[in-house]
């Protein structure tokens, strides 16, 4: 009979790893979500943070905190043109991006939009939204875009893990 049980037992732990590797291939094979690009460098949420702080150049301000969700820390890069919010798994790992604003006009989304976009520029290249509060979200992926509209004229841009 205990072999029985310990058949059973194996036979379920296979099953669960199996479901889990066969749940876990179409996410990596899925679209990411929206890209933020700077000066040649390609950034996803939670993609590796390293290319794009280092093409940025020395931060005007920089914060590390220890990580409420992990055992690392998380970081707050400030540059002239945007921000950037990274988090990391262990002290020493590497960081990924969770967040990412836009701060002026001299940046732009992959799809042309940058703060000062009209309204209607807008809903051309992402397509219409319901905003709630001015704020219109898109979700691609596993980012979320969301972009504040104040008297027809785009005033935040903000990409953010979903």
């Amino acid at each position: 009979m205990k072999t029985s049980i310990w058949t059973k037992l194996a036979a379920l732990c296979l099953a669960v790893v199996v479901a889990v590797s066969t749940v876990a291939a179409p996410v990596e094979a899925k679209s990411k979500g929206y890209v933020f690009k700077y000066k040649g460098v390609s950034v996803t949420m939670n993609g590796k943070a390293k290319k794009l702080i280092k093409k940025a150049g020395k931060p005007k301000k920089k914060i590390v905190k220890k990580s409420c969700a992990y055992k690392g820390k998380d970081r707050t890069y400030t540059y002239k043109d945007f921000k950037v919010q990274t988090y990391s798994k262990s002290n020493n790992g590497a960081e990924y991006v969770s967040e990412i604003r836009l701060l002026t006009n001299k940046v732009k989304t992959k799809e042309g939009i940058k703060i000062g976009s009209t309204e209607e520029q807008l809903t051309k290249k992402y397509g219409k939204a319901q905003p709630k509060f001015g704020v219109y979200t898109y979700k691609k992926g596993s980012c979320k875009l969301q972009f504040m509209v104040d008297n027809g004229k785009v005033t935040a841009i903000r990409y953010f893990a979903a």
